[in-house]
């Protein structure tokens, strides 16, 4: 439920990320949203008022937290790739060495301009490299913000809906907050399992990354 409050947040006009979280007995504990620049913030809270609403959280207006946050880009000689405050994780490399029985899985990612790479060693078996992947992303994504603490709670690969999808848990922890959050991220024709299950990695991580 918090993930699909935060997504139905997402899709209001002028809101670039928001996060969710809610107490063990479905009422809204925390949340937070970030607008583009010039987005009045009555009209947010109350289409946030709404959501919720439709969503049947209880809340408490003092519990939305709405802030405006620039917008950076960063540019290629193709694309321009929007970035909040740095923080957006965008996976730009993933690539797996065998040795033996084992592998290794390095990813890179970008954040603003900036490059950060973590490493795992697994097994080289379907479930192997998927925590390899996994535990990868984590590794890289912990540089971006000190104090960060990310550790891989679960990983799969799963049929659902007729498609095959690749589903993401993990424990974050950043001074005395912490959080579990998940991710999923769909299989197709241009992407295999270990790109699907670093992509769930990071749809879990980004919103908590970039609220930091």
């Amino acid at each position: 439920m918090e993930l699909r409050a935060a997504a139905e947040l997402e899709r209001l006009p002028g809101v670039l990320v928001a996060a969710v979280w809610l107490t063990s007995d479905g009422r809204l504990r925390d949340a937070r949203i970030h607008t583009i620049p010039g987005t009045a913030s009555i009209i947010i809270g109350n289409a946030t008022a709404r959501v919720f609403e439709a969503l049947r959280i209880p809340f408490d207006a003092g519990d939305v937290r709405i802030t405006q946050l620039a917008v950076a880009h960063d540019i290629n000689e193709n694309t321009a790739v929007p970035a909040v405050a740095g923080r957006f994780l965008l996976l730009q490399d993933m690539t797996m060495t065998r040795t033996g029985a084992h592998l290794t899985c390095r990813v890179q990612l970008l954040h603003g301009q900036e490059l950060s790479a973590g490493e795992a060693r697994e097994l080289d078996t379907a479930s192997g490299r998927a925590r390899a992947a996994a535990s990868a992303t984590l590794r890289a994504a912990e540089t971006v913000s000190d104090g960060l603490a990310l550790g891989l709670e679960g990983v799969c690969v799963t049929s659902m809906f007729g498609r095959s999808y690749a589903i993401v848990s993990v424990e974050a922890s950043i001074g005395r907050r912490s959080a579990t959050l998940s991710g999923i991220a769909a299989l197709d024709n241009s992407r295999g399992a270990e790109e699907a299950v670093c992509l769930a990695t990071l749809r879990a991580i980004d919103r908590w990354v970039a609220l930091c």
